[in-house]
């Protein structure tokens, strides 16, 4: 991969792991932490204020309207203040408006708390990565984003059912507070990473371009990833909204934690980006995003069907799996892609996904699920995820992506 082939480099050629790796992955894992506690969390906390089905979906998608207008920016502020600065103020929103959950009297005024954590997680997740990006060599990027991946699929490993168990023993206070420590000991931890070792040298920008002009708002290069991304994201609207209440309306047990589909979901995807990274390094990124994008589609369509705990817990397999093929590969393949200095851009395009299809998609689904059910959510998804495949493959047709 070269500059030739219009692939650049990154500027570090030594070794992947040092302090400031390893510090922004802690980041990285205790920010989502804290974001997917609140994953079944928020859903129950919308009913128990009055919230019917169809709000839910509404109310949930919010989240994503300010990660639309504000992720763009991201990449040109990660390149101006560096990628630390935004990290810090990304999580400080996350922190202080996840404990402002806790004396809200109805449900609609949870909209303007989701906007804000919207906010945060339009901008730190970029930082984070644009850190990865930073840091990792050329020969080893699906491999950083890999160790990236893992951070993040750690966190999702226990801290769903956590959080539910925490609001079902304790009450949704504890379950909010819970969630803005993680994010608080995120801030603290990256108040100790390097600034200037973090950013992309000044010498790197001006021997691709020749001129300082600052990163674009939208970076082309990272449209169509963000197109195939898009339909993995819309597969999360609905898992991480409505999977309690399709385990109600399938008549699964009441003792059954939905919580643990995320653990499993983790677990699989921690195995699977073990090795895929190193895969789409060497075989091409499409090898691994594909297959992934079949198997998360799978994992829908089963979803839909389950009526039994066991099929239920065979979703969340194939899901980890797939979503494991596909991070470390769509990843990489942005980063490919763009020159040094686009890519906080381009990673924030390409995270446009998570705003548009994983919240906003509730905005459909949430409407299709009070009139048709919330089996149909997940069959609507699974669809999205097999044109997702078709769509990469007609894309890069002729090309070694």
């Amino acid at each position: 991969m070269t500059e030739q082939n219009g692939i650049f480099p990154a500027p570090n050629e030594g070794r992947l792991w040092n302090r400031d790796f390893v510090l922004n992955l802690l980041v990285a894992h205790l920010l989502l932490a804290g974001f997917f506690s609140l994953f079944i969390v928020v859903p129950e906390f919308i009913v128990k204020l009055g919230g019917e089905a169809w709000e839910i979906g509404v109310i949930i998608a919010t989240f994503g309207l300010a990660g639309v207008i504000v992720r763009p920016l991201s990449g040109k502020w990660i390149l101006k203040s560096g990628p630390k600065r935004v990290v810090l103020l990304g999580t400080a929103l996350f922190v202080g408006s996840t404990v402002l959950y806790i004396p809200l009297p109805s449900e609609w005024w949870i909209v303007p708390i989701r906007m804000i954590q919207g906010v945060g997680l339009a901008t730190a997740p970029v930082a984070t990565s644009t850190i990865v990006a930073n840091l990792a060599p050329e020969a080893r990027r699906g491999e950083a984003m890999s160790y990236m991946g893992n951070c993040i699929s750690i966190a999702q490993l226990y801290a769903p059912p956590l959080g539910v168990f925490l609001y079902v023993t304790h009450g949704f206070g504890i379950a909010f507070m819970a969630a803005a420590v993680l994010a608080l000991m995120a801030f603290l931890i990256a108040l100790f990473i390097s600034d200037t070792k973090t950013r992309m040298p000044e010498s790197a920008i001006g021997e691709e371009t020749g001129e300082s002009e600052g990163a674009p708002l939208i970076s082309k290069a990272a449209i169509f990833p963000t197109f195939v991304f898009l339909t993995y994201a819309f597969t999360m609207a609905p898992v991480s909204t409505f999977l309690p209440f399709l385990a109600e309306e399938k008549g699964l047990p009441e003792d059954f934690n939905p919580g643990f589909y995320f653990t499993v979901l983790s677990g699989m995807t921690m195995l699977t980006t073990l090795i895929s990274g190193r895969i789409s390094d060497r075989l091409g990124r499409g090898a691994v995003i594909v297959p992934g994008l079949a198997l998360v589609s799978v994992a829908m369509f089963l979803l839909s069907r389950s009526l039994v705990v066991p099929m239920f817990m065979g979703a969340a397999f194939f899901h980890g799996v797939g979503y494991g093929l596909i991070y470390p590969g769509i990843n990489s393949l942005v980063i490919d892609r763009v020159p040094a200095k686009e890519r906080g851009s381009a990673l924030a395009t390409l995270q446009q996904a998570w705003d548009v299809g994983a919240s906003g998609g509730n905005f459909i689904l949430g409407p299709v699920t009070g009139a048709f059910g919330f089996a149909s959510a997940f069959v609507i998804v699974g669809v999205g995820a097999v044109t997702g495949a078709v769509g990469y493959v007609a894309g890069t047709r002729g090309k070694r992506l």
